[in-house]
């Protein structure tokens, strides 16, 4: 493959194999000020960056030498942390010396260093992680399994904002319309609780938005304590009908497309009673105003405050009223462009699982010239920052080798590798590796699980794709299904059925077989299960040989198909929100562990008929 040669300093075309537009698709908008907006936005970028993008290009040229001193920086910044200390580390070492000196874990390996801080507020007997204060905990997602409390220092939060800041100025260089109007970010509380030992813990998005200057979190549609509503439906009104009142809405930020599909779906829902409370200036009416008047908000955010900071923006526009009448009146198809006419991109996950969400944006995306282009927020995650994708229209990312230390081993290696990994200059174009990360907040050689794929270089820096998490793997007679073959059946299943949503697991019969559930778009909606069936069986065969090989040698069953309650995909990630989720983050994976779980997930703890 050839290697990629981006200009940090001019646009960039997208190298995306998704088939989505890029921004080339778009005329610029004849609004007068514009070229003056435009750039005194970007001026204030790059002034603010500008050494940030003279480091990013010399470590791109050289990231073997840009990874040795984040080590060293890394190590110099928490010298003398207790967890060092237990492993004799008490200075900086080269790479090879820590790979020797340090064992590779997971976060249950970190207990015993993160709970005695997380349960008393104070460090256990032997010290802490790190030697920085920690500010606050994130509560990730809970992928593969219960939520995570991660600590956050001020070296990691400026570790992951280098990856960011790289991140907003390509997306403006590529466009520079992405510097205009209103910036809509779907995020959770920064800080959800407190920990028993008193310290905060919450959500990365939260704590990014308030990270960024006033002056950048003026340009925000939505109040922050909307995001705070601990009642689901009603938050997600209160967050389209704050942001539908901007008719300058520039970009749209959330994680997962599904998210993204979400808010579309409830902006046809809800358009005329978001219309009617924006001419009236309300912030809801009716039955929402009894829930608002009900609802509690996160424990850190003042009520009284919060509703005060809500009525402060709901002003009366008859104007705005009137033009969301009009965007709604067209349907689905365009319904973005109608309502925001400025808006010039939308970010979310283009990786992973993220296909099976992206054909359903496609109606929304639509405009005159094209479709609104779709950008990777980057390889990221609650643990950090640790790919930088350059254009839109890709999942490709650039190594972060100005952020954490990483290390990788091919993607069957065992579990402990020891020293036996390979740095960012060794990898291979078309290999496929587990990364380990180090980073500023105390995950010291910390296997992510995260499978990526080196797609090309950026200078001599790899360009990789996330794929799925190792683990996320099911295998009952050795035919290792991962999410990456259940994403591509699914994707075929889908267009053949109409479903709107698959789950795959199987089942302990003789032989064992897999078990597909389907929900339709609608109610009333039905589906040939032993057709559906028949037609995952054959996908998975052509997706995965050794699925076709264990089919045919009758060590598998053939699948099976169950019809799901309509709403219950939507129901499961409710519940998950309910349980402390970041609604942002939540993904809906399309393997499941078990039958149990697949029946506790959406057939409420019954077997499926």
């Amino acid at each position: 493959m050839e290697a990629a040669q981006i200009d940090l300093r001019g646009p960039i075309k997208s190298r995306s194999g998704l088939g989505l537009a890029t921004n080339a698709a778009f005329s610029p908008l004849e609004r007068p000020g514009w070229t003056s907006a435009v750039g005194f936005r970007l001026a204030i970028v790059r002034f603010f960056n500008r050494k940030l993008l003279k480091a990013f290009k010399r470590a791109s040229a050289d990231p073997a030498a840009a990874q040795r001193q984040r080590l060293t920086q890394i190590l110099q910044t928490h010298q003398g942390a207790g967890y060092l200390r237990h492993h004799g580390v008490t200075g900086p070492l080269d790479p090879d010396t820590f790979r020797q000196t340090l064992p590779v874990v997971t976060y249950d390996d970190l207990r015993p260093w993160l709970d005695p801080l997380i349960e008393t507020g104070k460090p256990g007997p032997e010290g802490t992680l790190v030697a920085e204060p920690v500010e606050m905990f994130l509560k990730t997602s809970g992928t593969t399994g219960r939520a995570k409390l991660l600590p956050v220092t001020a070296s990691l939060a400026d570790e992951t904002d280098r990856g960011r800041r790289i991140w907003i100025e390509r997306m403006i260089a590529q466009d520079e319309r992405n510097a205009l109007g209103c910036h809509l970010a779907v995020i959770s509380p920064m800080h959800e609780d407190r920990t028993p030992g008193g310290i905060p813990y919450g959500s990365n998005t939260g704590r990014i938005f308030l990270s960024q200057p006033e002056i950048v979190r003026v340009f925000a549609p939505v109040p922050y304590p909307v995001f705070g509503v601990q009642d689901f439906d009603l938050r997600y009104y209160l967050i389209l009908r704050f942001a539908a009142r901007k008719y300058d809405l520039g970009t749209l930020t959330t994680a997962n497309p599904s998210t993204v599909v979400l808010l579309c779906r409830k902006l046809l829902e809800h358009l005329p009673e978001i219309a009617k409370d924006i001419e009236e200036g309300t912030i809801c009416h009716g039955a929402r105003q009894a829930a608002l008047d009900a609802v509690s908000f996160a424990p850190m955010i003042d009520r009284a405050e919060a509703l005060a900071a809500m009525q402060k923006e709901a002003r009366p526009d008859p104007k705005r009223a009137q033009q969301i009448r009009d965007a709604a009146a067209g349907g689905p198809e365009g319904l973005l462009h109608r309502l925001w006419p400025m808006l010039t991109t939308v970010n979310c996950w283009l990786g992973g699982h993220a296909p099976l969400y992206l054909d359903r944006l496609e109606p929304f995306l639509k405009t005159p010239q094209g479709a609104i282009p779709l950008r990777d927020p980057g390889f990221s995650a609650s643990e950090g920052c640790f790919g930088v994708t350059l254009s839109s229209g890709t999942s490709e990312a650039v190594l972060h080798v100005l952020g954490p230390f990483m290390e990788f081993v091919p993607e069957d290696a065992p579990d402990n590798p020891g020293d036996q990994t390979l740095l960012a200059h060794e990898l291979k174009v078309g290999a496929r590796y587990r990364i380990i990360v180090t980073t500023s907040g105390g995950l010291w050689r910390y296997d992510m699980r995260d499978v990526v794929e080196v797609t090309g270089f950026h200078n001599a820096t790899p360009m990789v794709r996330f794929l799925y998490k190792a683990g996320g793997t099911l295998s009952v007679t050795g035919e290792k299904i991962t999410e990456g073959h259940a994403v591509t059946v699914a994707t075929e299943l889908r267009a053949a059925t109409g479903a709107e949503n698959i789950l795959a697991t199987f089942e302990f019969t003789d032989p064992p077989r897999y078990v597909v559930a389907i929900e339709m778009p609608q109610p009333k909606d039905t589906v040939d299960l032993q057709a559906a069936a028949d037609l995952w069986d054959q996908a998975m065969k052509r997706a995965n040989v050794e699925y076709a090989e264990k089919r045919g040698s009758g060590r598998l069953a053939p699948a099976i198909a169950r019809q799901a309650p309509h709403g219950a995909f939507s129901r499961w990630r409710r519940r998950r929100v309910e349980q402390g989720a970041p609604d942002g983050q939540v993904k809906m994976p399309p393997l499941i562990r078990s039958i149990e779980a697949m029946d506790n997930a959406l057939f409420d703890g019954k077997e499926a008929p």
